[in-house]
């Protein structure tokens, strides 16, 4: 058999693997099998490449980072165990690996030093995959071969006998199985932003497209210079990163604890805003152990299904039993920290046994600044209409240094934070209540991907606590300013000109504009080759969803949910196309997070499946596909 793997990134090394897996273990291994290996970038891909700037790094703990299995996994394939990043990260072994393929001294000794609840360098995790990579071709059996073709693949077709054929720019391949692990891609400009493209290159101005930050070049931007940056997420906290460390600019502890920024002086002032305002929330430090998450009280299967209404949990519904059990984790560390003649375990009784847990909270007298308020947690300054940019720089600060101080305690102990992450610890749940189609098709699209996604990306999908220690002494030096909430951009008088006209008169202008967030996977616009080539040919289409009696695309692949094997413009299945992980988002949840050890990570079951699926032994039931 001959397998075309599109992608090289982790996704794509997964799948090697578990073939290798299969093969060996539950196959009868009568007829040799080829694996091809497609990838521009190489081993490892575009986010993890190694001529990257060092100074990025990774957004989940040096500890919740692996491509091996473990006993956690739901699979057919035997178990391949082995050390997870940081654990191999300070090793013998990582350490020959990066002194023998030429990784700077910065990276060997950050690998050296990497503690489990790190944030390990992008190029560092980079490393690990072509170390793992290298260790998988070492246990190779003779039977299998291993090809790597650094190509761009621009077209695929299936064939009527079966099988597909595949083509790059110089050549042509034909496989018996092709499975699609395609990471960031690149869309096509919409309609603003090539608005501002067209208005920077008329003016002579600099715009930045959404991109991955590690493919920007930010070196033409002049020292000194005022440059505006849209979007306050994971992106903004790379470029303000590259901007300043990145430059030569250092962080120093002062007496107190705090941070200060001592400018390199080839730093740009950086103006940033976005429609929030509000930079995303920082990651608790993990306390977190092997394996270990916290189980839902309230968003239980049960509860669900008792506040199903004709089959169908309506969006509220959710919201507040997700709302109740982040309030059950902060109230309770709240009593721990700063209530210590009331007891935790008496109100946690009371909280779930109660039909109105809001009396409980009633009852145990907390101080008004001690309440959980949801609406308040989305919108920080929602009672803040008027403010000047000045006056703000006062407001945003105080919030950031009050979550940064809560993120530091930890994700077991600050009372905030560790409400937060129950939203990644609950992603399972709410993985299983999107592939059961728990809400009606009109709440899914309208407020689960209209509105919870944004939600839960604020709140959950930020950078580690120390960025936003960072970006508070960058805010205090006066190299960065966030703008009120409602920021606009126009292009005017020959330069880019940002302001919040909802909240006040300040007007910044620019030559440059960055755009600081990722494209979003999206089938409509992708400007990725074999995707457009797919489309265009009729052997793939959007996911497609009937609600308010209209048709509605979401931004995925359509595929089998069962298999993911691709689905063509028709409807059918075509049974020798495969496709998972970033483009099946919006049909899945959270598709971007890399595997993690010890807690039947979806990324690694669904590797196993579509693995025994493609050499037709047999696959895992109940998996849980990503």
């Amino acid at each position: 058999m001959e397998v075309g793997i599109i992608g090289a990134g982790p996704r794509g090394i997964l799948v090697t693997s578990q073939l290798f897996n299969q093969y060996k273990y539950n196959s009868d291994q009568s007829a040799p099998l080829s694996i091809t290996l497609f990838d521009p970038y190489g081993i490892g891909g575009r986010v993890w490449r190694a001529d990257q700037w060092e100074g990025l790094i990774m957004n989940t703990p040096a500890d919740q980072i692996t491509l091996f299995t473990d006993e956690s996994v739901n699979m057919t394939g035997k178990v391949f165990d082995g050390p997870c990043l940081f654990e191999w990260a300070p090793s013998d072994d990582a350490h020959d690996y990066l002194t023998s393929h030429g990784y700077s001294e910065a990276m060997i000794n950050a690998a050296r030093h990497l503690g489990s609840k790190d944030y390990a360098p992008r190029v560092l995790y980079g490393a690990y995959i072509r170390w793992f990579y290298d260790e998988l071709l070492k246990l190779k059996p003779d039977e299998i071969t291993v090809t790597l073709q650094e190509d761009q693949v621009t077209a695929l077709t299936p064939q009527p006998g079966g099988g597909a054929k595949l083509a790059t720019h110089d050549q042509t391949f034909k496989f018996d199985k092709v499975v699609m692990s395609l990471g960031q891609q690149d869309n096509y400009l919409s309609k603003s932003e090539q608005s501002f493209a067209q208005y920077a290159e008329d003016n002579h101005l600099r715009y930045l497209a959404p991109t991955h930050p590690g493919d920007a070049d930010l070196s033409d931007i002049p020292a000194g210079e005022d440059i505006l940056i849209r979007g306050l997420g994971l992106s903004f906290n790379d470029y303000i990163s590259e901007l300043t460390l990145g430059r030569g600019g250092q962080f120093m502890h002062n007496p107190d604890g705090s941070l200060s920024y001592q400018p390199s002086g080839r730093e740009p002032r950086i103006i940033a805003g976005s429609g929030r305002g509000i930079p995303y929330y920082p990651k608790a430090i993990s306390e977190k152990g092997y394996g270990e998450q916290v189980k839902p009280v309230f968003l239980t299967d049960a509860n669900m299904d008792a506040a199903s209404i004709n089959g169908k949990l309506p969006y509220a519904k959710f919201i507040k039993l997700l709302t109740l059990d982040m309030a059950l984790v902060y109230y309770s560390l709240v009593i721990n920290d700063r209530y210590p003649s009331k007891s935790a375990t008496a109100f946690k009784k009371q909280f779930i046994a109660a039909d109105d847990p809001e009396m409980v909270v009633k009852s145990f007298g907390f101080e008004e600044e001690d309440h959980f308020d949801w609406d308040y947690i989305l919108d920080p300054f929602k009672d803040v209409k008027v403010v000047s940019t000045q006056d703000y720089q006062s407001i945003i600060l105080s919030w950031l240094d009050n979550v940064t101080t809560d993120a530091k305690m930890g994700s077991k102990t600050g009372p905030l934070g560790s409400a937060l992450e129950l939203l990644r610890d609950f992603r399972t749940q709410i993985r299983e209540m999107v592939a059961k189609e728990r809400l009606s098709n009109a709440d899914y699209i309208n407020k689960f991907l209209g509105q919870f996604d944004s939600d839960n990306n604020f709140l959950s999908i930020g950078a580690p606590a120390l960025r936003s220690e960072q970006l508070s002494a960058l805010i205090r030096s006066g190299l960065v300013i966030i703008m009120a909430p409602g920021m606009q951009v126009k292009g005017r008088d020959g330069w880019f000109v940002a302001a919040s006209p909802k909240r006040n008169t300040d007007q910044f202008r620019s030559s440059t504009l960055l755009e600081a967030r990722l494209p979003k996977p999206n089938l409509t616009i992708s400007a990725n080759p074999v995707l457009e080539d797919l489309v265009n040919n009729g052997n793939a289409r959007p996911r497609i969803l009937q609600a308010d009696q209209q048709e509605v695309q979401l931004p995925s692949v359509d595929v089998d949910p069962k298999t993911d094997q691709l689905r063509n413009k028709a409807g059918n299945v075509e049974q020798d196309l495969y496709i998972w992980g970033l483009s099946l988002d919006g049909l899945r949840y959270i598709t971007a997070a890399s595997p993690r050890p010890g807690v039947n990570d979806p990324a690694l079951q669904t590797a196993d499946k579509i693995a025994a699926n493609v050499l037709g032994v047999p696959s895992a039931t109940n998996i849980q596909m990503n």
